[in-house]
């Protein structure tokens, strides 16, 4: 998910259309609480993606781990009752106890936008367990929103989360490192690949960075496939927005196909006709899309 350009201060966070209008305000691969949700759903997932935009933007943004912190402890005061001025958490704490919705998904988020203000690298178990906190929580809080509380479904869920996120990470490998002095992908890859840092900073895939592209875009395409019965699993109109999404990361993939894996200097992004045509997709096509291919 692309960051923003701005982050919205205190004044920002008082207003109570803010967690209505923040979800429209950035570039998104993929849509979140779009309008192919019912409106009370629509609802529920903006607070939950401003919360989460927000405290993301503490860390990615400003890298100001004490107001993260501050953040934290603020939302904490909020679902104690101790605290009832800031409308963002106000609202998020009335969905929280509407849906019956885990604390846990919420400080899971947090720990993980905390430790992006202090780690930098990674091997691939401590990778994993990052997405655990930082990805996966939203699906189960999508599912949460929705009445579906089932151990398969998140498990579902939480392939295709991570998928997600780690396809996210793959598409912005140089812009993490320039801008953040960021590698979430394994040493142990980097080591295997023969790729090192000076490679990541080029305007151009050289060949041992576009060999660890294509291994990690076969891999996600693999957990997107194993995460589709989801999409079966769920009713309504729930499960065109997973369409969408699903074939949302299929497009993605077959960009990065169409590059040669160069996500250096190639067009990896969607532009806006192409989202479209993956909601539209989505809409239409029950199937699951082909990975690696024309979606």
């Amino acid at each position: 998910m692309a960051v923003p350009t701005t982050v919205p201060d205190d004044r920002e966070l008082r207003d109570p259309r803010h967690h209505l209008t923040l979800a429209a305000r950035h570039y998104e691969n993929f849509p979140v609480g779009s309008w192919l949700l019912p409106a009370r759903a629509r609802r529920h997932l903006h607070r939950i993606y401003a919360f989460a935009r927000t405290a993301d933007d503490l860390a990615d943004e400003l890298r100001d781990a004490e107001a993260l912190a501050a953040f934290r402890a603020a939302f904490v005061a909020h679902l104690d009752g101790a605290a009832a001025n800031v409308p963002l958490f106000v609202d998020l704490t009335a969905t929280i106890r509407e849906c019956a919705l885990e604390t846990a998904l919420f400080t899971d988020l947090l720990d993980a936008f905390a430790q992006d203000c202090v780690q930098k690298r990674y091997d691939r178990d401590g990778l994993f367990d990052y997405c655990r906190r930082s990805a996966d929580p939203i699906g189960r809080l999508v599912l949460r929103v929705h009445g579906y509380r089932d151990a398969a479904l998140d498990r579902w869920s939480d392939r295709i989360c991570t998928a997600l996120q780690l396809l996210n990470h793959l598409q912005d490998l140089g812009s993490d490192l320039h801008e953040r002095d960021r590698i979430y992908f394994p040493r142990e890859d980097l080591v295997r690949f023969g790729v090192d840092e000076a490679m990541l900073r080029q305007t151009k895939a050289t060949p041992p960075v576009r060999a660890l592209v294509r291994h990690w875009a076969a891999f996600l395409a693999g957990e997107f496939v194993a995460g589709w019965p989801l999409v079966a699993a769920v009713r309504g109109r729930l499960r065109w927005e997973l369409r969408a999404i699903v074939r949302g990361a299929a497009a993605v993939l077959a960009r990065i196909a169409a590059v040669d894996g160069d996500v250096l200097g190639g067009r990896v992004h969607l532009t806006r006709g192409e989202r479209l045509r993956s909601v539209l997709a989505g809409l239409l096509w029950p199937a699951a899309p082909r990975f690696g291919s024309n979606p």
